[in-house]
């Protein structure tokens, strides 16, 4: 599933645009602990960098780190905005409904909030 670049560095150019490129990637609010009562909290304030307050003001390159990590098969972590049960939900979304239509980044790069927050729609 991997496309091909030139080099890494044109693979993650889009985190420099990232809301969180100042931010530990490793820390737990983005690789929250799979202990319940911690996750829920942390999950929740690592959505809210990538969509915003609300869901109204997502992360610039928010669709570049979700299609980063549904191409990469990231195991772990909130990548814009979704955990891998979300994003395995949005894939399965694709492969049902829209797989002859357009490619997964195509739907990715498309969606709307309303999809994007709810991957299991």
């Amino acid at each position: 599933m991997i496309e091909n670049y030139s080099s890494l560095e044109e693979r993650l150019s889009w985190m420099d645009k990232a809301r969180c490129k100042d931010r530990d990637p490793t820390t737990e609010i983005f690789f929250p602990p799979r202990d319940k009562t911690k996750y829920s909290t942390l999950a929740t304030q690592a959505k809210a960098m990538c969509l915003g307050p609300n869901n109204t003001s997502p992360c610039p390159v928010r669709k570049e780190c979700l299609w980063f990590a549904v191409e990469s098969d990231e195991q772990h972590g909130i990548w814009g905005g979704m955990s891998h049960r979300e994003r395995n939900a949005l894939v399965r979304k694709w492969q049902r409904k829209f797989k002859d239509k357009m490619t997964l980044k195509e739907y990715i790069f498309q969606i709307d909030k309303k999809d994007y927050t709810n991957g299991s729609k």
